[in-house]
């Protein structure tokens, strides 16, 4: 079960949306994150280093 939601449960995401898109196009809100792009790589690089942070913390 952890094995389909490492690898399943992402890559059933990834079609779903890649059709949803091509059928719909692409809305106006994800065309506006690429203009904000560099904001978002670096709140998900801080994240990931907190989150990294507190479990490194927690498991000591």
């Amino acid at each position: 079960m952890e094995l389909f939601f490492a690898i399943g449960l992402p890559m059933i995401l990834l079609v779903g949306l890649t059709f949803f898109f091509m059928s719909e196009g692409i809305p106006a809100w994800i065309q506006n994150l690429s203009s904000k792009s560099s904001t978002i790589w670096n709140f998900g690089i801080v994240s990931m280093s907190i989150m990294t942070i507190i479990i490194y913390l927690s498991r000591r």
